[in-house]
């Protein structure tokens, strides 16, 4: 699912139901990774990232497209994602990656 209005900006969608996690809503955004954000000096590197509407009770998902898939798979890297307190962490892992990345993350508030 694309997040883009058509004027470079991004849309925020929430679903609802069966898609959220026991019917909490899910809601989509986009995060972005620019190259010069990586930290350490090896794998896993990390970038501390903005995410609109995350707190210290939310689970952050990555949604990458097949092509991003394929893209990484081909460079051998992943990422992961950590939501420490409210302060969301991507992590690469295995090289650095070279390029900007802009990818979906789906947000879940989860309560126990």
């Amino acid at each position: 699912m694309a997040l883009f209005d058509g004027d470079g900006g991004s849309l925020s969608v929430t679903l609802d139901g069966p898609f959220g996690s026991v019917g909490a809503p899910t809601k989509l955004t986009e995060v972005a990774l620019p190259a010069s954000g990586w930290k350490g000096a090896e794998s896993p590197y990390s970038q501390v990232v903005a995410v609109e509407g995350v707190s210290a009770g939310s689970m952050v998902n990555l949604q990458l497209s097949p092509w991003q898939l394929e893209q990484l798979r081909g460079m051998e890297l992943a990422f992961t994602t950590e939501n420490d307190g409210g302060t969301v962490t991507v992590f690469a892992i295995g090289d650095r990656p070279d390029g900007d990345f802009v990818l979906q993350a789906s947000i879940v508030e989860v309560t126990v």
